[in-house]
Order: C-alpha cells, then sequence, then structure tokens
C-alpha cells in the first residue's frame, strides 16, 4: 500500500519552483498514475483548507487524504531544519485553525518555531511529527531528543531519511523511518520514491495504532490474509504446530537449529495440499546448475530444424540389393542355339524384348495423397464439426473430402494398372520363354540388356542417400529461455541447441554412441562418391551392420541435443559460483506458483544484490497474495522484507526453543511458554547483524545526504 506523507501542492516559498503547484485535474490524475492510497498535503508554512477539502473531494474513491503542514524549526542557537505534522483529517477545521494561528502575521519565507510552540499550538489535532533526518535542512540528534521529550509518544514520531537505501539501514534496527515524495514537478510525480505500508489501512486511527505495535489492530490486519494451519518439524521426533500467511514468512536462528528441516517440512505439507510450490535451497546451487544443463526435458524432435527422420530412405537403403546387366555371354548362346528348334523359331515371341516399367509422372504424388486424405478423414471424425459447422456446412465437407478421396482413387487406380499391366506382360514373356528352352535345346533371346534396370537401381540408391544427406545437413536450431540477470552481463538465457551430428558434437548431445554415428555417416558419404563401383553392396551391408547393432532406423539418433548458458548476443558463459545462485533463485522466483521455499537464498551473494534484487521480487509476490517461507541468516531478507511471520529458533544449555511473532508488534513468543517474550528488533539485529556494532558500521557505509 504506497503512502506519501510529504507531498507538496503549492509553491509557498520561492525554493519551492512553480512545478509544486498543481490543479485538481493534474493531481487526481497523477495520484491515480502513481497508485497512491493515502496523501498528506504538507506545504511550507501554511495550510489551505479550500484546497484540501476540493481535492479531498476529487480523489476519495482512490485515495485519503490527510491535511498536514512542513514547518521550519530552529531550537536555541542550532541550525534550522524541517518539521512535518500531519493531523488526523476529522480535525481538519481545527487543524485548519491551528495553524493559521500558528503563522499569523509571520513571513513564511522566513519564520521559523521551536517544538514546543508547534506542540502546543498543533498537538491537540491528533497528530503526528515527522522530522527531515540525514535529509537536508536535517534534526541535529540534541533536538531530535527534545522533539521525543516533548511529544512523549514515540510512536507519533517519524524520521524522513533521503532516498530508499538509508531509510533500509535505519529501518532495519527499529527506527520509525518514512519517505516521501516531496513533489518538485507534478508532470514527474509517478517517478517519486514511496514509503510501501506492508499491513494496508483503513484510516489515520489505524495507522496511529499501527505505529504503536498495538496487537489488537495488528493482527486483525494479519488475518486479512489467508493462512494455512501446518506442522513445522526441525527433528523427526518434534512436531510444532505453525500457521503461515499468504505473505512473506521468515525462519531464522542460529546455526544447527533445524530451520532448513523446518522449511522442507512445510515445503512438503503445502505440496501433499495440493499446492504448486517451488523451492530453492542455496547450498545446492552447484547441483541444481548442474542439473538444469541436463537435456532429459528435450525431446529428439526433428520438426525443430524442419527435417524428417528419411524412414523410408532408410528402409529402402537397408532392403537394396544390386541388380546385374545381362552377360554377353547369354546373348552368344542365343544366337548360338536359335536354329536347334525350327518349332521354337516359329515363336516369333521368344525373340520379343520386355515392355519398360515406367511408374507414371504422378504415380508417387497420387499415392503420397492417398496416405493423407485418409489421414485428414480420420482426423475429421475426431472432430465434433457441429460445434463449429451448421448442417449444411458438415454435409458441403463431407461431400467435397468424400469427393477428393475418390478421384484420388481413380486416378491412383489407372496408375497401378498401368504399371501392374506392364509387369505381368514382362513375367509372361519370361515364362513362355523358359517353358520354350526346356522343351528343345535353345536359349532364348535375353528380355532385356538389363542395363536400364541396373542403372535405375543404382541412381535410385543414390536418390535416397543425397536425401540423408541434404538432411544431415540442416542447420541447428537454437531455442532461448530466460534464466535471469547478471550484473554487467545482462540477460542471461539456457539455449537449446539442436543439430545434426557435425565437427563440433560432443559424444553427450546423442543416445548413440558418437563413433558409430561417425562410421555410418563416412559410409553414407563412401557410397554416395561410389555409387558406380562394384563394391557397392559391400558398403550398403556394412551400414546395414551398424544401423542394425544400435536399432537405427530414423535419423532421430543422430539429432544431438546439448544446453548452454548465453549472454545476449549469444557468447557462451560460464558463471562463477555465485552467478548460479543469482541466476537459479531469479528463476524459481520468476516461476508461477502456489508458494516459494528457500533455504539460504543469499549464499555466495552479495548484500547488495540481495537488497537491490532479490528482496523486492519477495515483496512484490506478497502482494500477488502468494505464500514465501525463507530460512535466512540476512537482516535484508528477514527484516526488510517485514514479514507476517516470524519463527526464531535458540539452542541453549542442550534445550531448544521455538518463538514466532513479527516486526509490527516487535515481539516474539515461546511457543511453549507464553511468559517468554522476546523483541523482534532486538533478537533480529543479534541473530542477523551481530549487534548494533555491526549496525553503526553499515550506517557509516550507506548514509547519504539529501536535499
Amino acid at each position: 500500500m504506497k503512502i506519501d506523507l510529504h507531498c507538496h501542492t503549492k509553491q509557498i516559498k520561492s525554493g519551492d519552483g512553480s512545478g509544486r503547484n498543481v490543479t485538481k485535474e493534474l493531481f487526481c490524475r497523477k495520484i491515480f498514475d502513481a497508485d497512491v492510497k493515502i496523501v498528506a498535503i504538507t506545504n511550507h508554512n501554511s495550510f489551505d483548507k479550500e484546497q484540501f477539502c476540493d481535492f479531498k473531494d476529487a480523489v476519495s474513491e482512490n485515495c485519503q487524504l490527510w491535511p498536514g503542514v512542513e514547518i521550519d524549526i530552529k531550537q536555541y542557537n542550532h541550525s534550522r531544519w524541517h518539521l512535518i505534522v500531519i493531523a488526523n483529517p476529522d480535525n481538519v477545521e481545527t487543524f485548519s485553525n491551528s495553524v493559521n494561528k500558528l503563522f499569523s502575521g509571520e513571513n513564511l519565507e522566513t519564520c521559523t518555531h521551536t517544538i514546543k510552540e508547534v506542540y502546543d499550538c498543533l498537538n491537540k489535532c491528533d497528530v503526528i511529527y515527522i522530522a527531515h533526518f540525514h535529509k537536508k535542512p536535517a534534526i541535529s540528534e540534541e533536538d531530535r531528543q527534545d522533539l521525543f521529550n516533548i511529544v512523549n509518544d514515540s510512536s507519533r514520531v517519524f524520521d524522513e531519511t533521503s532516498d530508499n537505501r538509508t531509510l533500509g539501514v535505519f529501518a532495519n534496527y527499529g527506527y520509525n523511518v518514512m519517505i516521501g515524495s516531496d513533489v518538485k514537478d507534478w508532470n514527474q510525480y509517478e517517478l517519486s520514491t514511496f514509503a510501501d505500508l506492508r499491513l494496508p489501512i483503513a484510516n489515520f486511527q489505524q495507522f496511529c495504532m499501527l505505529a504503536k505495535r498495538d496487537e489488537t489492530i495488528i493482527n486483525t490486519l494479519l488475518n486479512k490474509r489467508e493462512t494455512y494451519n501446518l506442522i513445522a518439524s526441525p527433528h523427526k521426533s518434534v512436531k510444532i504446530p505453525i500457521t503461515i500467511y499468504q505473505d512473506v514468512n521468515i525462519i531464522f536462528g542460529q546455526k544447527g537449529t533445524g530451520k532448513s528441516e523446518i522449511l522442507s517440512s512445510l515445503y512438503n505439507q503445502m505440496l501433499s495440499n495440493g499446492m504448486n510450490c517451488k523451492k530453492y535451497i542455496g547450498s545446492e546451487k552447484d547441483d541444481d546448475f548442474k542439473a538444469l544443463l541436463k537435456t532429459q526435458d528435450m525431446d529428439r524432435d526433428l520438426s525443430k530444424i524442419e527435417a524428417n527422420g528419411c524412414d523410408e530412405e532408410l528402409k529402402r537403403i537397408f532392403e537394396w540389393n544390386d541388380t546385374n546387366p545381362t552377360m554377353f555371354q547369354s546373348y552368344i548362346n542365343w544366337y548360338s542355339t536359335k536354329d536347334n528348334s525350327k518349332n521354337k523359331s516359329r515363336m516369333k515371341i521368344t525373340d520379343s524384348t520386355a515392355l519398360v516399367v515406367d511408374n507414371p509422372q504422378r504415380y508417387t504424388l497420387y499415392s503420397s495423397d492417398r496416405k493423407s486424405i485418409k489421414q485428414l478423414i480420420k482426423t475429421l471424425k475426431s472432430i465434433n464439426c457441429e460445434l463449429y459447422l451448421d448442417d449444411n456446412d458438415i454435409s458441403r465437407l463431407n461431400k467435397s473430402i468424400s469427393k477428393i478421396e475418390q478421384n484420388n482413387y481413380k486416378l491412383l487406380l489407372r496408375d497401378i494398372i498401368d504399371i501392374k499391366s506392364t509387369e505381368i506382360t514382362n513375367y509372361s514373356l519370361e515364362k513362355i520363354k523358359n517353358i520354350a528352352d526346356r522343351n528343345s535345346d535353345t536359349v532364348s533371346k535375353p528380355s532385356s540388356t538389363g542395363f536400364r534396370e541396373f542403372a535405375n537401381n543404382r541412381l535410385s540408391l543414390l536418390r535416397d542417400i543425397n536425401v540423408i544427406k541434404k538432411v544431415l545437413a540442416k542447420p541447428e536450431y537454437n531455442e532461448r529461455t530466460i534464466l535471469g540477470t547478471i550484473e554487467e552481463k545482462g540477460t542471461i538465457y539456457i539455449n537449446k541447441k539442436y543439430r545434426f551430428l557435425c565437427k563440433d558434437s560432443k559424444t553427450a548431445e546423442f543416445s548413440v554412441g558418437i563413433t558409430k554415428l561417425n562410421k555410418i555417416v563416412d559410409l553414407i558419404n563412401e557410397i554416395a562418391n561410389e555409387f558406380e563401383s562394384s563394391s557397392i553392396s559391400t558398403k550398403i551391408n556394412e551400414l546395414v551392420l551398424l544401423c542394425n547393432e544400435e536399432n537405427i532406423v530414423s535419423l532421430k539418433s543422430f539429432l544431438g541435443l546439448s544446453k548452454q548458458i548465453v549472454t545476449e548476443s549469444n557468447e557462451e558463459y560460464l558463471p562463477s559460483n555465485g552467478e548460479k545462485g543469482i541466476l537459479l533463485l531469479q528463476r524459481t522466483l520468476s516461476e508461477d506458483a502456489d508458494a516459494y521455499f528457500l533455504d539460504e537464498p543469499e549464499l555466495g551473494m552479495g548484500n547488495s544484490f540481495i537488497d537491490t534484487n532479490i528482496r523486492p521480487i519477495i515483496s512484490s509476490l506478497a502482494k500477488q497474495h502468494k505464500t514465501i517461507v525463507v530460512a535466512t541468516h540476512n537482516a535484508n531478507i528477514a527484516v526488510r522484507t517485514l514479514p507476517y511471520l516470524s519463527i526464531f529458533r535458540t539452542h541453549q544449555n542442550g534445550e531448544y526453543n521455538t518463538y514466532i511473532g513479527n516486526p509490527f508488534n516487535d515481539k516474539l513468543k515461546n511457543i511453549s511458554d507464553e511468559t517468554d517474550v522476546k523483541s523482534w528488533t532486538k533478537e533480529s539485529l543479534h541473530t542477523l547483524e551481530r549487534g548494533k556494532e555491526a549496525f553503526y558500521e553499515r550506517k557509516s557505509i550507506y548514509e547519504t545526504s539529501g536535499e
């Protein structure tokens, strides 16, 4: 829930700039574009009640508007700083009168007030105070203590930082920090930085109760989210009832207290409940990354490279037998015996030559179409055409398909008759010659020289071989899917490579040994180059033997499968150990699921990356009502995600204890002893960051100045 508790709508002081002036129409549009749900109007040293009421009515359906003012404070001889005061909108009339009284007769450009003056005048309006903190002009530490002492209610005092980075550091350690747009140009308002309230509130009173860590209101707000009652098991003999939220749930504590086991037990229960769950284990990233590059999820799908398996071509090659031309001696025998029988000499048919068997030009086409037509009819029968066509359309469709089938059959039958009649004629001729030869001391004239059949048989073999070679020469196909992003490397992809056997192929790409595959391809090339050779049959026999050994009946066996990690420019990239974790975690969180379970996701990653890349994704998933369970030692994850549930595990004097709580009431309660209550903030500081010493060391690094 985005809120903006530092918003200007008017140029009051000369340094404000005209970009702070905004019309009602622009205000409404920009608030809607930015999707901000609470806005406090906090102009310098003034409050325009008429504008406030006008704007409030205009945005009432989408956004709450709270009245406020930004005041110049000067205590004693200290430097001047800014204090924002925001009032309960129910008290807008009183607040308007009080602000007018405070600044009556003052020069709004130069006037200053003390904290006590502001408190005495405005506190009756039920207000909260937000001081510039590490943001120019910033409150001093001495004045900050005065502010707390005068207000006497720390839940009503907030610190405003200059940027999200500084806010994050101080938020990690219990500071009530806030950030607002401090808008300077309304045309750019939606690009501003806004605070994001983890628990959506309905009004100003709920906001104050939440800031006060009121347990009743916190539980009410928390319970708006769906929950799951599960059993956490840090050890197989230990069963702990746990209610997790459809939001961020954190498991933290000392090493060796069963955090990973708890996470795993919750994961298994959610899976058994039928939930779609994704899991990432930081310590197993090496094995997971290796598994990611395995090809079990890839099919040897020849359509990927627009190829067929050449099953028919291979079958014909395996069954191929050479035919020899008619020996010249057969003609000599005919000529030398042709006058031995006068009766036979009168049978001129014995001198006839065979008819040439030529398949009609379109026979192959008709035959192929016949198979396709039958498949089409079978497919259409499986479709309920009544869902898409009326009776007339169905009738016309059936008639058209029937007509295609009948005409194809007629044309195919005509060609088959032509072919078979020629074959029968030649068969009969050979039989007559054989009978005549047996009954006379003669040899009939050969029906054919045999060269035509010999040449056609060899050319048919060559055609099949060339088809196979052409398919094997098909270019590779690459299929990229986004894996994640790495700083300075950009988007990283998993590339699925499909390619036929080539000089760069690796053994792991194939289910058949690459040595045998290379031998088979070499034989295919030799057959193509030596198809006129007398030893061609020997080559064919070697080819058949090798293919039979590996049961190769299709070119699928020659399609190599592999995966690579590549960059945007398609260059192969070998991620470091830490980068493997980054990519796997990004991939896990990008997959659609009901719940995500992350075990020490920070392993091998820098704090900066966790905070700027991973934490926002976790928070975004929570807003989508996803369940996220994280076992972690990282403060940016355990603290800055503001989990709905924190599970804290301890081990002391041989005793294990489990505490549950959340950052909103700053409590962690021992599930076995309700009187044993720890501070969520203190335990987070101690367990995740080694106490405030580490915090102050980090603070000095991250602290930045702001305007």
